[in-house]
């Protein structure tokens, strides 16, 4: 990332009067030298408890006791003999548990005027969790700070700490104010509070806590905690200011320390505006290091603190879309492993929060989490997964050196959590770049859906012909345009077959479209000559640690993207394929290229740095000729296509486990976020069409609302096929929402394992449209859709539009549809 360095005279200057303060024994405050936070205990023999306050035990309390039974008219706490040593402005930072929704209570400091205070869940009453405000104390040790609620229950009350006000710096519009025991980071509503005594951080959002008792840790053999570390600094030295791609930022370092041990540097990148900011490790040591687990984010307790109903969720991602692989919204009140991003929200009010990682260079990001009492407890956001659900069957690789760097995490609460996995999809796509495309959707055919093995140079063209004869000139194209595609199996043909075939193609208006699997081979003859190279596949199938190959997955052996020979066999065949004039290729299987093991580039040490590179070079030598779609690939990285298939192989059932509408469709209610920002596309798979009318519309709308590459997949030498494809892909209304290329959020967000029914596209100027499905093989329904919960004005009358019969009625507040089995229904709305 280039930075734009704050000028280094101010740099310079703070240094030094850093180090001269570290020389004196002092903090940083302006010269003069600072008091140390004084902690006061709520238990304490000192204090005066009042009405029904009580002692009780807590044991992850300071003292292992708190005092509760505040508030309520009735229970009060004064702390007695707080001291200050000058009159003045000073930090009060709370400790206390709260096990549910938001409680408040009222603070009278020195007998003065009362000023209410909130204090968000802890996620349960033996979780501490703090919360920080200011407050004015008079000089000397006869201050007292009393806590009561008239009206309602308020927290239970560990501790407090007063500690006076310290020196404040402005970093663009980042101010820092660093204190004896706490470092506080305020931009806008974001704040973010680093306790120097405990090593932990807490995030807040106008001035209520989100997410907290956050530290770092990694693993060399031993693990290493930042919170277990002796000291935990701030130095004005350790600030940088910097302005790219997601505008003016600040990075504050904050380095822990501790005798023998490496240094954890944890950084936090602030910017102007935003709602969100990264976190990330770096560990040093004076010698070489290795690991191959680094969690910039570790929560022990009380992690999240989101207020709403008991409808809340932990949003687990799957690594890639092999195996149809699910998104699982799962409850909050259980545990879970996911892949890359994680979301865990109130699906009621929908206020959530996201921790993602951004980079994608090198490490397979995990995230780990266990809630109780309606939140997130427990979290892990590290670098270093390998597993089953990551295919797996090699520990991550490791990296080595002096200096060690951890993925970079987003972290960021929004009012609408689908906003903030949109904001997520962006920021991505600001990091790492995405492809750009002009060409439209590409509408056409793919001979996997129905051909597949039987696939040849006649079927194909006979594909090609009655496209253009009955279907492109029928409103089922894109700038005029249909691709014909051929899938696994086109070296059934010729060598001069594939070119008369993208002859053909191209004379018939269309664009040709290719298959390939770059990193596997399919074969079990390891002399055989690896073509367009002199090496044999035996030399560039991808090895084991231990140096023997790597076993078969899904019948096919991973070949290391980083060997030569892997190039050579690249090289060889997208030159083939630019050479025969092909405009889209699908490139399949590519997980095999991304994992673990060792690889010929001896500087490459994990599966995702080897899929990088392969991926690069395959971009590299395509070089912009055809539209780039991937298939079963990782979700990340992703600046290497226009598209990737949202799920795995979908056909032509609306339900079931695998392979069915439903199953794409959750993948789009919890992955709509990819469309349009780290992918141009999202690819709902080739739409082969039941021979139920109804079953078969189902399959279209749910193509025509993903993303999409809207490709056909029936045998249309079939005349029932035929007349399918006919009548379904030949309504211009409904292509035209195809068209579009965007792909619809699902208006609710708390159906686990399984599709929403109901999903909306906000097109602008009060244009929406509405998808409404029913996955019952059996039996009809009615679905209410409540429109202002769909993001509609719920006091307006809209003109509703059924697309594919052109009859309209009017909808206010809510629309009532009605569905038989197997069906749905996709709306116009203004």
């Amino acid at each position: 990332m280039m930075m734009k360095w704050k000028q280094w005279a101010s740099a310079a200057t703070a240094a030094v009067l850093w180090a001269s303060v570290l020389l004196s024994g002092g903090a940083l405050t302006g010269g003069s030298k600072a008091y140390a936070a004084t902690a006061y205990e709520a238990e304490a023999s000192g204090n005066t408890l009042g009405g029904a306050a009580s002692v009780s035990a807590c044991a992850a309390c300071s003292g292992g006791s708190k005092v509760g039974n505040l508030g309520n008219n009735s229970g009060t706490l004064q702390f007695n003999g707080i001291s200050a040593a000058s009159a003045g402005t000073n930090t009060l930072v709370i400790s206390y548990t709260a096990g549910d929704n938001t409680r408040s209570l009222q603070m009278s400091v020195n007998g003065g005027a009362a000023t209410t205070l909130t204090f968000a869940s802890t996620g349960g009453w033996g979780t501490p969790g703090t919360m920080q405000t200011s407050v004015t104390l008079n000089a000397g040790s006869t201050n007292t700070i009393k806590f009561f609620n008239n009206t309602g229950w308020g927290p239970d009350v560990d501790k407090i700490s007063v500690d006076p006000a310290g020196t404040v710096y402005n970093y663009q519009q980042t101010t820092v104010t660093d204190n004896s025991g706490t470092t506080t980071m305020v931009n806008g509503g974001l704040t973010i509070v680093y306790n120097k005594t405990t090593g932990l951080s807490d995030f807040s959002w106008n001035g209520v806590r989100k997410a907290g008792n956050m530290y770092s840790e990694f693993a060399t053999g031993t693990t290493y905690k930042s919170k277990d570390y002796t000291s935990h600094t701030f130095s004005t030295a350790d600030v940088a200011t910097f302005t790219d791609g997601y505008g003016n930022g600040t990075r504050v370092t904050f380095v822990n320390s501790a005798a023998g041990k490496p240094s954890i540097r944890q950084n936090f990148y602030i910017y102007d505006g935003k709602p969100y900011f990264f976190v990330d490790l770096n560990v040093t040591n004076g010698t070489s290091l290795s690991t191959n687990y680094m969690a910039p984010i570790k929560i022990d307790s009380g992690a999240t603190s989101i207020n709403g109903s008991s409808n809340k969720r932990a949003l687990l991602v799957p690594y890639d879309n092999d195996e149809w692989s699910r998104y699982n919204a799962n409850s909050v009140n259980a545990s879970g492993n996911g892949y890359e991003v994680f979301a865990t929200y109130d699906n009621d009010s929908r206020n959530g929060l996201i921790f993602g990682s951004i980079t994608h260079s090198t490490w397979k990001t995990g995230i780990w989490y266990f809630g109780t009492g309606n939140n997130v407890t427990e979290l892990q956001v590290y670098g270093g997964a390998a597993d089953g659900n990551t295919r797996d069957n090699q520990s991550h690789g490791s990296l080595s050196g002096t200096s060690v760097w951890s993925p970079k995490i987003m972290i960021g609460y929004y009012s609408d959590w689908r906003d903030g996995m949109e904001a997520y999809g962006a920021v991505n796509a600001i990091e790492n770049g995405s492809m750009s495309w002009t060409g439209g959707v590409p509408f056409g055919w793919n001979s996997w859906g129905s051909i597949q093995t039987g696939l040849n140079y006649d079927i194909a063209v006979a594909h090609s012909n009655w496209i253009k004869n009955n279907l492109q000139n029928n409103n089922f194209n894109s700038n005029n345009t249909a691709y014909i595609n051929l899938d696994s199996y086109w070296d059934n043909m010729t060598d001069q077959q594939l070119t008369d075939f993208a002859a053909t193609v191209h004379a018939n208006g269309q664009k040709a479209g290719i298959y390939w699997t770059p990193f596997v081979y399919w074969g079990t003859d390891m002399n055989r000559q690896v073509e367009g190279s002199t090496y044999k596949y035996g030399d560039i199938i991808l090895r084991k640690y231990d140096g023997t190959n790597q076993s078969q997955r899904n019948g096919g052996y991973p070949v290391d993207p980083t060997h030569p020979g892997t190039k050579d066999r690249i090289n060889y065949f997208i030159d083939k394929f630019k050479a025969k004039g092909y405009d889209f290729i699908k490139l399949d299987f590519m997980i095999h290229g991304a994992l673990e093991g060792q690889h010929y580039d001896s500087a490459v040490k994990t599966g995702t740095q080897a899929y990088n590179q392969g991926m690069q070079y395959i971009k590299t030598r395509i070089n912009g000729t055809m539209f780039i779609s991937l298939s079963i690939a990782p979700l990340f990285p992703s600046q290497y296509a226009h598209a990737r298939r949202i799920s795995c192989d979908v056909y032509g059932t609306i339900s079931g486990v695998n392979e069915s509408t439903e199953y794409m469709l959750n993948n789009l209610t919890y992955g709509w976020w990819q469309n349009g920002t780290i992918y141009k596309f999202t690819d709902p798979d080739h739409m082969k069409l039941s021979s139920d009318i109804e079953e078969a519309r189902s399959r279209v709308n749910s193509g025509a609302i993903a993303g999409t590459v809207f490709l056909n997949g029936d045998d249309l030498r079939d005349t029932a096929s035929q007349a399918r494809a006919s009548q379904l892909l030949t309504n211009n209304q409904v292509n035209g929402v195809a068209r579009k290329g965007k792909a619809f959020r699902a208006i609710e967000g708390n159906t686990g394992s399984g599709a929403a029914n109901a999903f909306v596209l906000n097109d602008g100027a009060g244009v929406y449209y509405l998808a409404v499905f029913n996955y019952s093989t059996t039996s009809g329904t009615t679905v209410s859709v409540n429109l202002g919960r769909a993001g509609l004005n719920g006091s307006t009358s809209y003109t509703v539009t059924d697309l594919w019969t052109g009859g309209t009625s009017t909808a206010s507040g809510s629309l009532s549809v009605t569905l038989g089995a197997k069906q749905s229904k996709l709306f116009k709305l203004n």
